[in-house]
């Protein structure tokens, strides 16, 4: 049966409701680093060949949350977002706290960049990987800073892989003068580029994407600036949840309500929602 165009987010499937295979569908975050190089740029990876999701796909930092990021300390440790403000936002229960931590402490373990959090913390970046060191142990008197962390999508890996994730895309400014460094076990390329490049690069063969990224790239290249991107965001956190279509999951353009086609033969619904508008207002980028 088609899905409504747009949800608010309390009405899009929990985990448990989605389409299952068997596969375990397993709880994950990713986190857009921005900054202005000097016009907006985001930060990327190449996975290693080795992995076993998504290998030498261009992509950004992420991954699948530890027992860590839902620890009951967080509360008292975070400043922006309440447990109860982190829920409202995704929509998806209680616990959705632990989304903002997994995105943060992905990002410090894959890149080597600390957001809102003092970058002594890079220092453990390998511990943190593996499970040798807590972030909650780390964080110290300041705490974490989650105030500029933004929820902007949510996309569910199909049927019919190996490893299925429910992940939370989120957008942050990366901190004045951090500079990425790949870990070369997960990430063995890092780069910033300007969403716009990143596409046609993708268009061009020379980089491996999926629907998920994609879409992403193409609600950033409306933005000019990172304070932009971010402003649009922050408003934008209880807004309708736009379900987008696709026709082919690696060589087509994300849909969008709106988009010419967005319902044309041979495209189907994603299992992806996005709520961060373009600075035009809208949510892609094709054309009539």
């Amino acid at each position: 049966m088609t899905q409504p165009e747009s949800v608010p987010p309390d009405e899009y499937p929990r985990t448990d409701d989605l389409p299952s295979d068997g596969v375990p569908v397993r709880s994950a975050a990713t986190l857009l680093l921005l900054d202005d190089r000097p016009d907006l740029h985001v930060l990327t990876l190449r996975r290693t060949t080795r992995s076993t999701f998504v290998a030498d796909h261009t992509l950004f930092p992420g991954g699948a949350l530890d027992p860590d990021d839902g620890d009951a300390r967080w509360p008292d440790l975070v400043r922006g977002w309440t447990p109860a403000s982190a829920d409202d936002a995704l929509g998806t229960g209680p616990g959705a706290l632990a989304f903002w931590i997994a995105a943060v402490r992905e990002t410090i373990e894959e890149v080597g960049i600390a957001v809102g959090l003092g970058g002594e913390v890079v220092a453990h970046r390998h511990d943190l990987d593996s499970g040798r060191s807590r972030l909650s142990d780390l964080v110290g008197n300041d705490g974490l800073d989650l105030s500029g962390v933004h929820p902007v999508a949510r996309w569910v890996t199909p049927t019919g892989g190996l490893k299925r994730y429910d992940t939370f895309f989120f957008v942050a400014a990366a901190p004045l003068g951090a500079e990425p460094v790949a870990d070369g076990t997960e990430a063995v390329a890092v780069d910033w580029m300007r969403p716009t490049e990143a596409l046609e690069r993708w268009q061009a063969g020379e980089l491996t994407m999926i629907s998920p990224t994609i879409s992403m790239l193409q609600c950033l290249e409306g933005f000019g600036t990172t304070a932009e991107a971010l402003a649009a965001a922050a408003v934008a956190n209880g807004a309708p949840r736009r379900r987008a279509r696709i026709l082919d999951e690696s060589s087509d353009l994300v849909r969008f309500p709106g988009d010419p086609g967005y319902e044309a033969v041979g495209t189907r619904e994603a299992l992806g929602w996005v709520w961060i508008p373009s600075h035009e207002g809208g949510f892609g980028t094709l054309e009539p």
